[in-house]
């Protein structure tokens, strides 16, 4: 992702160092420290001090995998996706997979990823333990690697002259791999199990040993729950089966990997709560992480929506254009203020008519952080971010009501973030309680927020 410039980055620093000078110590308890429940008042807007615009834009380095089609010639663009993709299959399937780039005596092509099924990992090691070199040329492939290989096969793009969907080619199993010292190498792969395919392929060989599992399934469904874990607001079933609505997502996901990876852990999830009505027509979606000391804002439109201005605290930071990207993406600074910053982004079609808007709650910090994101019509998800450790549970109170995680249907909240959909909009007092293990409070922060 292209960074802020130098000189901007230099004056954000200065500009934080000195405020930072005279500010108090942080909190250690979750929540950053508050003035005893008041309302902060708004700080004029200081450009140099806070979020610097992003006056060239989204960086053309942030590919989703759809855009990499037309923009690379080698699967290693979505390594790291890749990489979450195999980490995932391991959350569903442990032990399933094994890296090969360990064996001492296989050497790796600069596209060949490094994983196969844990059974062929040891049969390739069993085979190549005797000495000498095996070089090889491709082994897994990943769902998100099968697309691009096929998208540019009939493209007729990157000298790929055949391609199987994905879905059907033998190298998603993590059983297959391709060699060009096939000859040299064949009676030692086939003593343990690799069956060679012969003159229609002679560099490919295939593991058909006990102990294996069948991957098709599970590399869509890894990636169906990533997909998901990252965009509550828009899910996809996990049924494993890749469809339309798979290879959708599957195109606009990030090349370089999705910010919330794999989790083993994770518990199933409960069954969504019956929608309550929506007094507003639906709204454009804003998001925003830090990366690198950076937040990035980015926005989920309508369909129409052709470009999306963001401004925090009234000030206009940038806007974004289709053509970066399907998430509008900018970049802007920021700093350990501690201050509340209300961001808002304006959806705008060709003519510039106003499609859609949101406005959302940023408490900056490059510690804990709170957030407030609109997620639709009149519905928020009120978050506390980079908690300290010994924060167990999340509880917000609206007004004297204390809200129910429509995620999670706990009113307190273990994912540390509380979705709800409010019948009443306007300004609305919130404190948000961090607790530990047994439910005590730890820190309690008080703001007021238009809802709107």
């Amino acid at each position: 992702m292209r960074t802020l410039t130098a000189l901007a980055a230099l004056a954000m620093l200065t500009a934080c160092q000195a405020e930072l000078a005279g500010a108090g110590p942080r909190g250690d308890a979750g929540l950053p420290p508050g003035d005893g429940g008041s309302e902060h008042e708004m700080p004029e807007p200081e450009p140099e001090v806070c979020f610097v615009p992003d006056d060239l834009g989204t960086s053309s380095e942030r590919l989703t995998i759809g855009e990499a089609v037309g923009s690379a010639c080698s699967t290693s663009v979505v390594r790291a996706l890749s990489e979450q993709l195999v980490q995932e299959i391991q959350c569903l399937r442990p032990g399933s997979m094994a890296r090969i780039d360990d064996i001492p005596n296989v050497r790796l092509g600069s596209a060949t990823f490094p994983w196969m099924q844990r059974p062929a990992a040891d049969a390739l090691r069993a085979a190549t333990s005797g000495g000498g070199t095996l070089s090889l040329n491709s082994t897994l492939r990943t769902l998100p690697q099968q697309y691009l290989l096929y998208r540019w096969y009939r493209a007729g793009r990157c000298g790929i002259s055949l391609a199987a969907a994905p879905g059907r080619s033998n190298h998603e199993s993590g059983l297959a791999l391709d060699t060009s010292d096939h000859a040299a190498w064949r009676s030692r792969l086939e003593a343990r199990s690799f069956r060679w395919l012969g003159g229609s392929d002679p560099v490919h060989f295939e593991y058909v040993g006990g102990g294996t599992v069948d991957l098709s399934g599970l590399s869509v469904l890894a990636f169906q729950k990533l997909w998901n874990r990252n965009h509550p607001e828009d899910l996809i079933d996990e049924d494993g089966l890749y469809g339309p609505q798979t290879e959708a997502r599957l195109a606009r996901a990030p090349s370089e990997g999705f910010p919330i990876g794999a989790r083993c852990d994770e518990p199933e999830p409960e069954p969504e709560p019956e929608p309550m009505p929506m007094p507003m027509a639906a709204r454009l979606v804003i998001d925003w992480r830090l990366e690198s000391g950076t937040y990035v804002l980015t926005a989920s439109t309508p369909e129409a929506t052709e470009r999306v201005e963001y401004t925090i605290d009234g000030r206009v930071i940038g806007t974004a254009i289709r053509a970066w990207g399907a998430d509008f993406a900018m970049v802007a600074g920021t700093c350990e203020d501690h201050e509340t910053h209300v961001v808002e982004a304006i959806a705008r079609d060709a003519a510039s008519a106003e499609l859609a808007r949101a406005v959302g709650l940023l408490e900056a910090s490059g510690g804990t952080a709170i957030a407030i994101r609109p997620r639709g019509a009149s519905t928020y998800e009120i978050t506390l971010e980079r908690a300290a450790s010994e924060v167990a549970a999340l509880e917000v109170e609206v007004d004297g009501f204390v809200l129910t995680d429509e995620v999670s249907g706990a009113t307190r909240s273990e994912r540390l973030a509380v979705r709800y959909t409010f019948t009443t909009l306007g300004a609305r007092t919130f404190v948000l309680r961090s607790l530990d293990a047994s439910g005590g409070v730890l820190a309690e922060r008080t703001l007021t927020f238009e809802l709107r």
